[in-house]
C-alpha cells in the first residue's frame, strides 16, 4: 500500500479550439506535477469542447475526432506527459471506421494507457455508444473510467468495481445547466465575471445545488 496523489483539473474550454484546450491542459498539468501529482484528470472532451457538440451535424462532429491512439491530440498530450513526468488524462471525440464516440484517454511519457468511450452519450445521434466498461492497471492500482452520465446508472459503477476497480475516474462536464430539479439551473455568466468584486455569491452558485452541491449529493453514494 501507498499514497497516489492525483490531481483534477477543469477550465474553461473554447469551442473547437483545440491548440487553446491544450495549451490549458499543460499548465495545469505543470502546476499539478509541481504539487507533486503523478497522474491529472481533466474534463469530458476538454480538449474538442463540449457543449456545442449538440448543435453539429454528423460531417461537422466528424471533422473534430482523431482516432485513439495515433491522432494529433494524443501525440500532444503524450508530449506533455512527458515533459512532467505525470500522467495525463482527457476528453476527446475519437474516430473509429464509421464510428465516432466521446472518449475519455489516459496516457503517459510511454503511450496510451487506457480508453474509455462512454457508454450513454446523449449530446448526439451521431455518437456510437461504448460497449464495454473500462479497467486497467496503473501506479500499482486498479483503476476504472467512467464518464459523466455513465455515472448517473449505479449498475456501472458496480459492473467496474466487480472487475476489480479500485480508484474511478469520472469526469463530468455539467452542473450551472438547465433543470427542472428545484434549486438547479444556469448560472448568469455575470455572477463569474462578477466574481472578485462579489465573491460569496460566486461561490454559493458554484458551491450550491446548481454546481458542486449536486454532484456530491450522489457521486459519494457511488463510492459507496
Amino acid at each position: 500500500m501507498r499514497d497516489i496523489r492525483i490531481g483534477a483539473a477543469q477550465f474553461e474550454a473554447r469551442d473547437r479550439d483545440k491548440a487553446y484546450n491544450l495549451s490549458r491542459i499543460r499548465e495545469l498539468t505543470r502546476r499539478a506535477a509541481e504539487a507533486g501529482a503523478e497522474l491529472v484528470s481533466f474534463h469530458e472532451c476538454c480538449i474538442p469542447g463540449y457543449t456545442f457538440l449538440m448543435t453539429l451535424k454528423r460531417e461537422e462532429l466528424a471533422a473534430l475526432a482523431e482516432p485513439v491512439p495515433g491522432g494529433p491530440s494524443l501525440r500532444a498530450l503524450e508530449g506533455i506527459a512527458r515533459e512532467f513526468g505525470v500522467a495525463v488524462g482527457a476528453g476527446l471525440i475519437e474516430i473509429d471506421g464509421d464510428r465516432l464516440h466521446n472518449t475519455y484517454a489516459v496516457v503517459s511519457a510511454d503511450g496510451l494507457v487506457a480508453r474509455h468511450r462512454k457508454i450513454h452519450t446523449f449530446i448526439s445521434r451521431f455518437l456510437t455508444p461504448g460497449d464495454e466498461h473500462s479497467v486497467f492497471d496503473f501506479l500499482g492500482c486498479r483503476w476504472g473510467i467512467l464518464i459523466c452520465y455513465d455515472n448517473n446508472l449505479p449498475e456501472n459503477v458496480r459492473v467496474t468495481a466487480l472487475l476489480g476497480a479500485e480508484i474511478i475516474l469520472m469526469p463530468h462536464v455539467t452542473c450551472g445547466l438547465p433543470s427542472p430539479m428545484p434549486g438547479r439551473g444556469t448560472i448568469e455568466r455575470a455572477v463569474w465575471e462578477n466574481r472578485n468584486r462579489d465573491p460569496v455569491r460566486c461561490r454559493m452558485e458554484f458551491q450550491g445545488p446548481k454546481g458542486r452541491g449536486w454532484l456530491l449529493r450522489w457521486l459519494p453514494a457511488r463510492t459507496y
